[in-house]
């Protein structure tokens, strides 16, 4: 079923020109993705298809300091100030402003929350999955058979630039999506980048041809770009669009209205308390910053560290939460009745009974600052229709040099800021 949700936004190839314009703040519409099913079920083959695009994503990586996981390091404290984003609740809105509505995809759980954006001159309308984990923005094209849409007619628009390099995705279970690099005008809550470098895709194979959006658009760093183009958001943060240089994400539940991005902006009506920031960490990816990923003491439960630390991403286009194997270990063995459901569900699942009452699950950042998951989000549903035991919404996998992948199941609880002034990543209790 699909939700109307709100998502705000205020926004290299080489090829990408600015263009001029007030420092904005800005607000458009997602939908998400689930591996639940309605009555509760786990979705095995959902769950398939993220682990697929999870090792897509981070599998082949091969960073150049690799982190020693048996050696301790110093959690660097949350910083305690900081110049306040633009809140658009508190300040009103400046310069050019767009509100539109957003939609979120659920299937039994929020699997991701994707948009509308335009593309090119005259404007033609798509949508993207939203994904921090990832820098590329791509789009299929008119002739790409099969293809969810809407698709881009490039022959229509004046700004189109093609090239002859090639543009690939290739996921682990095989599905792929192939094309070439181009560049256009590319339009997100009225911010714009002229000569957006983006992949123009002409064939998908697989569970792409599945999606409910068109394309995807990542909110990473430059340095992970396969296709070369610098990112949407450092485009615009380049060329001085944005209010103030973050944008920020509140998810809703169970398809409910009210999914947020905020592009530079943050909106204080969506979450309680103060934000507080943790520093993006560079070391685990040997010095370059590929991802908002911040360091962790770990996951807790009962209020006790259950985990060795790792090096968690922020991630918004990943549905549940991936621990190094060791440290998933180690939480499930403090959970009473919890089994591997690896030779059943798939590796680094795990199973608990579904009638027991969880102690607080959360995962700890700064000097031990805990950041509670709600059980309802960590239960992904029982194994199958009438069984007793439920699957365990965090993953043992071994990604990369000791990282962990934190998705929608955290940011759900954590109205989450990416700031990149303070190269920093933020949390204030969701509503």
């Amino acid at each position: 079923m699909l939700a109307l949700s709100t998502l705000l936004l205020a926004s290299t190839l080489v090829l990408a020109s600015p263009v001029q314009q007030k420092r904005s703040a800005a607000v458009i519409p997602l939908p998400a993705r689930d591996v639940h099913l309605l009555d509760k079920v786990f979705n095995l083959e959902a769950a398939r298809r993220e682990r697929a695009r999870l090792y897509a994503k981070y599998g082949g990586k091969n960073f150049s300091q690799a982190f020693n996981s048996t050696v301790v390091r110093p959690i660097a404290k949350r910083s305690e100030y900081h110049s306040a984003p633009f809140d658009i609740q508190r300040r009103g809105s400046s310069g050019t402003s767009g509100r539109d509505p957003l939609i979120d995809v659920f299937d039994g759980i929020d699997e991701y929350y994707y948009g509308p954006l335009s593309i090119g001159t005259p404007d033609q309308p798509s949508t993207v999955d939203f994904d921090t984990g990832s820098s590329d923005l791509w789009l299929p094209l008119s002739t790409c058979s099969g293809c969810t849409g809407p698709l881009f007619d490039s022959s229509s628009s004046s700004t189109y630039k093609s090239t002859s390099t090639p543009f690939t995705i290739q996921y682990e279970d095989g599905s792929s999506a192939t094309g070439e690099v181009a560049s256009d005008k590319v339009t997100v809550a009225g911010l714009s980048v002229a000569d957006q470098g983006f992949g123009a895709v002409t064939s998908e194979t697989g569970n792409f041809l599945q999606s409910k959006s068109a394309g995807l658009m990542g909110l990473g760093f430059p340095a992970n770009a396969q296709s070369g183009a610098t990112p949407f958001f450092i485009n615009l943060v380049n060329q001085k669009s944005l209010a103030s240089n973050v944008f920020s994400f509140y998810m809703s539940r169970n398809g409910g209205d009210g999914s947020e991005l905020c592009f530079g902006c943050t909106n204080s009506a969506k979450y309680t308390g103060s934000i507080s920031y943790y520093p993006l960490d560079r070391m685990t990816t040997g010095g370059t910053q590929y991802y908002w990923n911040i360091l962790s003491e770990g996951v807790s439960y009962n209020g006790g560290l259950a985990s060795v630390p790792f090096s968690a991403v922020i991630d918004s286009g990943t549905t549940l939460i991936y621990i190094p194997t060791l440290a998933a270990e180690m939480l499930y063995a403090q959970i009473p009745g919890a089994k591997d459901a690896s030779s059943t569900l798939g590796a680094g699942f795990y199973t608990y009974p579904c009638d027991m009452d969880l102690a607080p699950i959360a995962i700890a950042f700064g000097m031990g600052t805990k950041h509670a998951i709600n059980p309802k989000d960590f239960n992904l549903g029982a194994v199958e229709s009438g069984s007793s035991s439920c699957v365990g919404g965090i993953v043992g996998a071994d990604i990369g040099s000791n990282l962990a992948i934190v998705g929608d199941e955290f940011m759900k609880n954590w109205y989450s800021v990416f700031d990149y002034n303070k190269m920093a990543v933020g949390f204030a209790k969701a509503i």
